[in-house]
């Protein structure tokens, strides 16, 4: 008798294949092995890399092999197969795999599977993490029992089989995982933002679109679909999908007879079940600054409405919520000039929310990185009226100067610690260095945490010399 994949948690799959070694597959592979499935690791890196993973990673290694520098036809013999968020859905051995009716799910639809606590899902282009970390906050302060988990940096298998169902898990979903779901049913989902993102995966932008939107798949009407009003593309999609699910709209836009929670002036109002009123009389209060952070609050306080939560319990966790490392993160000051780490940013967008964070001509941005396809010319008039002088950096700097040419002068560097150096030299005491890449780190860098530590560490060693 085959596997009962609707009952996943209560027999286990013989042997499963889990594609990457990463966190997320390390722990899906944990969650296997603790239930005796013989497991089969795939990734492409080097034979010494992949040990050295399995070794750190504390898994029992007695029914687990694995193979390095390529993915075999080994793992068409297992009956299921994880797929780890950052590897690709359309290689040649999960197509096949498909083909011979091998179910290919990400470790978000496993974590979900397993899980009797219901999730609220966010997707989007950007802002995800402060968002979802918003929400939880929420929903602790209104007194659930909540998990923090996805893209953020905690495996959903590491947690989910672990939960109640009076529980709630924040989930922040990426356009990766959103590819290999299969039953995922969030009772909240939420898409803030669609951008141009992603386009060295995606052949196109409608594809990774596309992508994002997978994730309100399989909601009904006993779900809730949680979008921005000031997204023309979800302000569209919302007219469709109300026709089979419950839509609340969040943003500055707030129609009389719509669900909607939004920002006028400085207080968040809402109107959900027949019900409105305020959820946060000033924006001020919270910890976390800058506009685009009040529409994450207005998205936070939608999502937690739906998800069960008292108006007037969700002000006390957005007010509570300090912010996220990497995201404008204060660094220190050096002489009058002020630097913060916003080492997470990895779109054009979200350059645009950091430089308008501060308001005037103040800002010593420094960007660049791997390029993404990223389209930088459509935020030229934030920079223009917000930046002093761009220094670049990495792979994408000729095509990010070219696209700003003009907008204020572009000074070319070759590493972290020369564009540290030249931004401090061209700054003057009250400006803003602001380290804000809009692209991914993995040309010099082995990602956004190791980035902005190293730009921590960049700038810390310069406020020490300047000290002496």
């Amino acid at each position: 008798m085959g596997i009962d994949f609707d009952n996943i948690a209560g027999k286990a799959p013989g042997r499963v294949a889990v594609i990457g070694a990463a966190k997320s597959g390390v722990a899906a592979a944990q969650y296997f092995r603790a239930r005796g499935s013989a497991v089969f690791i795939s990734d492409t890196c080097s034979r010494e890399r992949l040990d050295g993973i399995l070794r750190g990673s504390g898994l029992d290694v007695d029914g687990v092999e694995s193979e390095s520098d390529r993915h075999s036809d080994k793992v068409l013999s297992c009956e299921l197969i994880i797929l780890s968020p950052g590897v690709r859905s359309d290689l040649d051995v999960l197509v096949r795999a498909s083909a011979k009716g091998i179910p290919v799910w990400s470790e978000m639809e496993l974590g979900f599977r397993v899980s009797k606590a219901p999730f609220l899902a966010v997707t989007g282009s950007s802002g995800k993490s402060t968002t979802v970390s918003l929400l939880a906050s929420a929903m602790t302060g209104a007194g659930f029992e909540t998990a923090l988990v996805g893209n953020i940096g905690t495996p959903v298998i590491g947690v989910t089989p672990n939960l109640s169902g009076n529980a709630v898990v924040v989930a922040e979903v990426s356009s990766f995982q959103l590819e290999t779901i299969d039953r995922f049913k969030p009772k909240v989902a939420s898409v803030i933002n669609l951008m141009k993102n992603h386009l060295d995966r995606y052949s196109c932008e409608e594809e990774y679109y596309n992508a994002k939107l997978r994730i309100a798949d399989n909601l009904t009407r006993s779900e809730y679909l949680v979008l921005n009003s000031d997204d023309v593309r979800l302000s569209s999609w919302a007219k469709e999908l109300s026709k089979r699910t419950n839509i609340i709209m969040f943003g500055t836009q707030c129609s009389n007879n719509k669900d909607c929670v939004f920002l006028s002036g400085n207080s968040i109002h809402y109107q959900f079940n027949g019900s409105c009123g305020e959820i946060l009389d000033d924006v001020m209060r919270m910890k976390i600054s800058g506009r685009h952070n009040h529409i994450n609050a207005c998205a936070a306080a939608a999502i937690a409405l739906a998800g069960g939560a008292m108006s007037e319990r969700i002000a006390r966790g957005l007010c509570n919520f300090a912010g996220l490392p990497h995201r404008l993160e204060y660094v220190t000051e050096i002489n009058g000039i002020k630097f913060y780490n916003d080492s997470k940013s990895t779109t054009a967008e979200s350059i645009e929310c950091a430089v308008n964070a501060f308001g005037s001509k103040s800002v010593q941005l420094i960007a660049g990185g791997k390029d993404k396809g990223c389209d930088f010319s459509v935020i030229g008039n934030s920079l223009r009226s917000t930046v002093k002088n761009i220094v670049l950096l990495g792979e994408a700097k000729d095509r990010m100067s070219s696209q700003w040419e003009g907008i204020a002068p572009i000074h070319k560097t070759v590493t972290l610690e020369d564009a540290v150096s030249t931004a401090f030299n061209l700054a003057a005491a009250g400006d803003r260095v602001v380290f804000s890449p809009g692209c991914s780190s993995f040309d010099m860098f082995k990602n956004f945490e190791h980035r902005g530590e190293m730009f921590r560490e960049t700038v810390n060693e310069l406020a020490s010399r300047k000290a002496c």
